[in-house]
């Protein structure tokens, strides 16, 4: 659907085409973008069909290696998490309700210190990383909390306004997609209203775009950046990592295009412009990491909803550290059983 509708604006629409090519770059028939996003989609859905099971070791490895993107608090948090780990103490389920609360007064306490990027636009990338962290910890907190559906309902409607306040639209369909997730699979009686409840965060969506053109525009704009990193990263890639561990992922995109605002690059920029075609062994590590949070619906909505959310935006080690650290506290759960 995603791929469809970039697609479209970037071919099929002359009006949306137009207003997409405006920004600098030339025009293209996308092919090169659209082929090697079919084929490393097919890689990430192999490495979700091979069933591997990853061990705890490669986990934690994995979990501290990622967290040197932002030295020295992340890597020493990141031990922490390992110790815990070792502990066999999950932080996620033991505090689900405090990372609700947090996930409120992160925002909160931004606006009325710093100010609200919705009146102040120049705030917006200022306060972009607290944001995320806000959204991520809503999402750990839905997943894993014992509220009621009421309450997670409730929830659900005031981070959406919190977020639309922030003025990133994808921030308010990560929390709606953990909320729709945990509908779909612990209320299945309930499942005959998410399509209509999917509305109110569609319509927010397309407010904060400006309406189903600028969204579309954007759409299409993302896949015409990672078009343009495909083809300036094969064979071997352009950053060689340097994209993955950067704690500005979508400005560093920018800069390398002559602008100073944040692109968004899609769910398999970052894998490409880092390392080419050896992203394809990323690409398949991302469908396992999936298939191995399917081992408890706590970690499924987690990392389903993270890697949905990744879809416009991209991966960066951010997000990656957090799908890692998931699986991280379901295999201290699974050692001590």
């Amino acid at each position: 659907m995603y791929l469809a509708l970039s697609l479209y604006a970037n071919y099929f629409d002359g009006d949306l085409r137009e207003i997409i090519y405006s920004r600098g770059f030339e025009p293209s028939m996308l092919l090169l973008g659209t082929v090697y996003a079919l084929a490393f989609f097919s890689v990430f859905a192999l490495g979700y069909a091979s069933r591997i099971k990853l061990s705890p070791a490669f986990l934690a490895a994995l979990f501290l290696v990622l967290s040197f993107h932002d030295s020295p608090v992340i890597p020493i948090l990141a031990v922490l998490v390992v110790i815990a780990y070792k502990l066999r103490i999950n932080l996620f389920r033991l505090f689900p309700h405090i990372s609700l609360l947090v996930a409120l007064l992160i925002p909160l306490s931004l606006y009325i210190v710093i100010g609200v990027p919705f009146f102040e636009r120049s705030l917006r990338y200022e306060l972009v990383g607290p944001l995320v962290l806000a959204a991520i910890l809503a999402v750990i907190g839905m997943a894993y909390s014992k509220v009621s559906l009421q309450w997670k309902t409730l929830l659900v409607a005031v981070y959406s306004i919190v977020f639309f306040f922030g003025t990133f639209r994808s921030l308010v369909l990560l929390v709606y997609l953990s909320y729709f997730l945990i509908v779909y699979f612990d209320y299945p009686h309930f499942r005959r209203w998410l399509l209509a409840l999917s509305a109110v965060p569609l319509l927010l969506v397309l407010g904060m775009s400006g309406g189903l053109n600028a969204l579309l525009v954007r759409i299409g704009f993302t896949f015409l950046v990672f078009h343009n990193l495909v083809r300036l990263s094969l064979p071997w890639g352009f950053f060689h990592g340097a994209l993955l561990f950067s704690d500005n992922p979508r400005h560093l995109v920018a800069s390398m295009f002559g602008a100073s605002t944040n692109y968004t690059y899609f769910f398999f920029g970052q894998p490409i412009a880092d390392f080419g075609i050896l992203g394809a062994l990323e690409a398949f590590l991302l469908g396992v990491l999936l298939y191995n949070s399917e081992r408890s619906r706590e970690s499924f909505v987690v990392v389903l909803s993270l890697m949905l959310y990744s879809l416009d935006p991209g991966v960066d080690a951010f997000v990656m550290l957090f799908i890692v650290g998931t699986l991280l506290f379901f295999s201290s759960e699974s050692n001590a059983t």
